[in-house]
């Protein structure tokens, strides 16, 4: 039920990406701030950085998608790992990193907070000043956002994503 959930998500934040035109996005490819990152493997993640590198130290996808952005000039392209998929995005020729979704429970956020965690443990972990919208909670950091769909109680989706840095 729970990957069920996860990919109706997905397909929901895929398709709500194409009805937006190419102006309501504003993702910076040269960020002065960092924000919220996602470490692996001793790898750290950050929203809108230069993508080359990550996906080099990464190394071979388990699966690799790319399609012409429907909110970008240039593709999006998406990288799946164990426990979470890598979103890119094209500008100037060059790939960034959009998004980092969970697919499991394998992987963490640096605070600990994984899929069927509570919503007081992501409270504890992330305070109190979040924007909720139908069980999504998303907390902003610079140019970074990290979001945690909750039901029942339970997060079922955890996604970081570029922002445009407005607070």
């Amino acid at each position: 039920m729970k990957k069920l959930s996860l990919l109706l998500i997905l397909l929901v934040l895929i398709l709500s990406g194409c009805g937006k035109s190419q102006d309501t996005i504003n993702v910076s490819a040269d960020p002065k701030t960092h924000g919220f990152i996602f470490e692996v493997n001793g790898i750290s993640i950050a929203m809108n950085e230069k993508a080359a590198p990550i996906i080099e130290k990464l190394g071979k996808p388990k699966a690799y998608f790319e399609a012409d952005s429907c909110a970008f000039q240039g593709k999006e392209k998406t990288y799946t790992y164990n426990g979470f998929e890598l979103h890119t995005y094209e500008k100037d020729k060059t790939d960034y990193t959009l998004s980092i979704i969970f697919l499991d429970d394998s992987v963490t956020t640096k605070e600990g907070i994984t899929l069927s965690s509570s919503l007081s443990d992501v409270k504890k972990a992330y305070g109190d000043k979040f924007k909720q919208d139908k069980g999504l909670y998303t907390y902003e950091l610079d140019k970074s956002k990290l979001s945690f769909l909750i039901e029942n109680d339970e997060v079922t989706s955890v996604e970081y994503k570029a922002g445009d840095g407005s607070k």
